[in-house]
């Protein structure tokens, strides 16, 4: 029985200190909060233009918020102005219905009212899942219906649930054939919905959410890492997990999650430090003892607090250490060994990683390995990751001025703090371009494209139009100009003309044209038969024969009682046949006569005979009309 009691008292010692002594890893403020004097002196010597795009990166983390600002320049220049991070209240967290509240009111606070602005956040990268393909090279409109059913035989995904969207990296060799390399990837559409809800609702929409990788890209490919070498990886060491995500000439082509973070190395000295004090405790007294367990529980609290400082000590409010400079290397050294274990485990999975890479991709090899964590992992940690996989190992800083980034706010000193700003600055450098948005997929950027397209032929149009205006305006002043120069040059005739007009002058141009009209009159009359032959001759069809013209090409005077003389009128006397089918011989002859009444020169035809004969042993019909000629 004794040893049964033993045995329990053992478990219930190591439950109340599991329950009672677990570390809360909360995180200060005071770190990049600046004073309102220093943010009035940015913006006094920093004046922000209209002109420059601002973007916002956010980052909501496990009790935090980290907000960076960054103004883009001309010719992919960048100004960081501001940044901050901001812990979350103790009533508030994300899933609160006060959070959107809360994030209003930060973001009003950050963003001081700034228009047209553009903001990016990130979600976990856990449940988005990334895939590099090759397809072959087909017509650019074939490219999204090949990537989505190549995508779909090597990982299937529901539609209903999730984004999918792709990125084109560019055109490879394979086999002496030409592919396009693909980065597709899915995103919980669920999440996304989620997120972008909680900016809606605190009135700052998102412009864009995607992944930490996809924000380390950003900082690749917006210049902020200068480095020579062609493949690079991050490595992020979470609190629960790690990811590590390799890069080759600033694209992401392998991403791949760890179960093992800081965590786990912190359960690792849990339980070291537990055991190590549990046996010293029971060698000394009963575990029944309740002073004696509060003593050991106390000790382990003071254990843990001091273990944690020293390997993960909280970045934003870092305690003094009260062991002298000896005390604290043999102390490190033996929480070292305690987390070596731990350690060892992520490293062979950081290793198994860059091994895959190296097979799957022409055995290309990874240059430089950069650094980043929202703890404070001590430099023992990244130093044993270098050795270890005989990488160069880097921690990150992405506040770091480069060619094309100034930093207008001073950056944190600490080196951890740094790191842990590189998702709020990969996404405050993200744009369309540069970086996959889960809001804005390749279906969007299609029915951009065509919108485009569409603004740019009628903007050709428009210019086509105004060109067309232009020139015709620029004739018509011409015309103008020179109808202007020719009345100058009448008006000049016209003042040098003195001739005198009077009535004896007026007289004389009437008899004049009285004369020419007299002239042309005669003329007529003289030619007058012959223009009479001319048309009955145009008029007259092959059917109708003409056997005789008589005509009175003079007017002759008609005697009437008690009345004036009048003139007979001229006239035209036509005798001849119509020859044909007896059936229209008499729908010719009117046609005929209806020709010479449409003529300018004969009127009112009458027929004064008409009758069928014999001639030439046919059927005809034998005409006399007579025609007023005018």
């Amino acid at each position: 029985m004794a040893k049964h009691d033993e045995v329990s008292s053992t478990e219930r010692l190591l439950d109340l200190i599991r329950d009672d002594s677990k570390p809360e890893f909360t995180v200060g403020s005071a770190g990049s909060k600046k004073s309102f004097g220093d943010r009035l002196k940015n913006i006094v010597h920093n004046p922000v233009s209209f002109r420059k795009a601002i973007t916002v990166g956010v980052d909501l983390g496990h009790d935090d918020i980290k907000m960076v600002k960054i103004s883009r320049m001309a010719n992919q220049k960048y100004e960081m102005l501001e940044y901050e991070r901001i812990p979350f209240s103790e009533d508030v967290d994300r899933q609160s219905p006060q959070f959107p509240q809360f994030l209003r009111t930060v973001l009003t606070d950050f963003c001081s009212n700034t228009k047209n602005i553009d903001i990016w956040c990130t979600i976990s990268s856990a449940r988005v899942e990334t895939r590099q393909i090759r397809i072959p090279k087909v017509n650019p409109k074939q490219i999204p219906n090949s990537v989505y059913w190549s995508y779909k035989k090597i990982s299937s995904f529901d539609e209903n649930k999730s984004i999918f969207d792709f990125e084109i990296l560019g055109e490879v060799e394979e086999g002496d054939r030409p592919k396009i390399e693909v980065m597709a990837y899915t995103a919980p559409l669920q999440e996304v919905k989620e997120l972008k809800d909680i900016f809606s609702k605190a009135g700052y929409p998102l412009t864009g959410i995607s992944i930490v990788p996809f924000a380390f890209q950003s900082i690749l490919r917006a210049g902020l890492i200068e480095t020579d070498e062609t493949n690079v990886s991050s490595l992020y060491i979470g609190r629960d997990w790690s990811r590590i995500d390799i890069f080759s000439e600033g694209n992401l082509m392998l991403s791949r999650g760890i179960k093992a973070g800081v965590k786990t190395m912190i359960e690792a000295l849990r339980t070291e430090i537990e055991g190590n004090l549990f046996e010293l405790s029971v060698a000394k007294s009963p575990t029944k003892d309740s002073a004696r367990i509060r003593a050991i529980k106390k000790k382990l609290k003071n254990e843990l607090e001091q273990a944690h400082q020293l390997f993960f000590g909280v970045i934003h409010d870092s305690a003094p250490s009260v062991l002298d400079e000896r005390q604290r290397l043999l102390k490190e050294d033996k929480i070292f060994k305690m987390i070596l274990p731990a350690l060892e485990r992520l490293v062979r999975q950081v290793e198994r990683t860059l091994r895959h890479f190296s097979l799957n991709y022409d055995n290309a090899r990874v240059g430089k390995i950069y650094i980043s964590s929202g703890v404070n992992p001590h430099q023992r940690i990244v130093d044993y990751i270098g050795e270890e996989l005989a990488i160069p190992t880097e921690i990150l800083n992405p506040f770091a001025d480069s060619n094309n980034f100034l930093s207008l706010a001073p950056s944190p000193d600490d080196p951890s703090e740094q790191s842990s700003y590189v998702p709020a600055m990969g996404m405050a450098l993200s744009s369309n371009e540069l970086t996959p948005n889960f809001l804005h997929t390749y279906k969007d950027k299609q029915k951009a494209v065509r919108t485009q397209w569409v603004n740019r032929g009628v903007f050709a149009a428009f210019i086509i139009v105004m060109l067309l205006c232009v020139g015709v305006t620029f004739w018509q002043g011409r015309q103008i100009e020179e109808k202007e120069y020719k009345l100058m040059q009448i008006q000049g005739q016209l003042e040098r003309v003195t001739l005198r007009v009077d009535k004896s002058l007026i007289l004389k141009l009437v008899d004049e044209t009285q004369a020419n009209r007299r002239q042309i009159k005669e003329i007529g009359q003289k030619y007058f038969g012959l223009a009479v032959i001319s048309e009955i001759t145009q008029l007259t069809p092959p059917s109708v024969q003409l056997i005789s013209i008589s005509t009175t090409l003079t007017d002759t005077p008609i005697e009437q009682k008690g009345k004036n003389k009048k003139s007979r009128p001229k006239t035209l006397v036509l005798d001849g046949i119509v020859s044909g089918d007896r059936l229209i011989l008499e729908p010719k002859l009117a046609g005929y006569l209806m020709e010479l009444k449409n003529s300018p020169m004969f009127d009112e035809p009458q027929l004064s005979k008409k009758a069928f004969e014999r001639y030439k042993d046919n059927d005809v019909l034998r005409f006399t009309a007579r025609l007023k000629l005018l």
